[in-house]
């Protein structure tokens, strides 16, 4: 199964996209900072992830080359 890490912060953005990508057949983990993005990251890569650019906690742009430094094929 695809699993993907969807970093939202706006809740309803985020669970309607989940629910359409959940009935694609697809596992969708929400994190709604960076922070908690991070930590999961530490812990399993997915096969996708979806980043929203303005986060709370930051910039999506500097998360995505933070994942890149570490995982080129992500």
């Amino acid at each position: 199964m695809i699993e993907i890490y969807y970093i939202e912060d706006d809740e309803s953005i985020a669970t309607t996209v989940k629910e359409y990508l959940n009935q694609k057949g697809y596992s969708v983990f929400i994190f709604e900072t960076l922070g908690s993005a991070r930590k999961a990251f530490e812990h399993h890569i997915p096969s996708i992830a979806l980043i929203d650019w303005n986060m709370p906690d930051g910039k999506g742009d500097g998360f995505c080359r933070w994942i890149r430094s570490k995982w080129r094929e992500l």
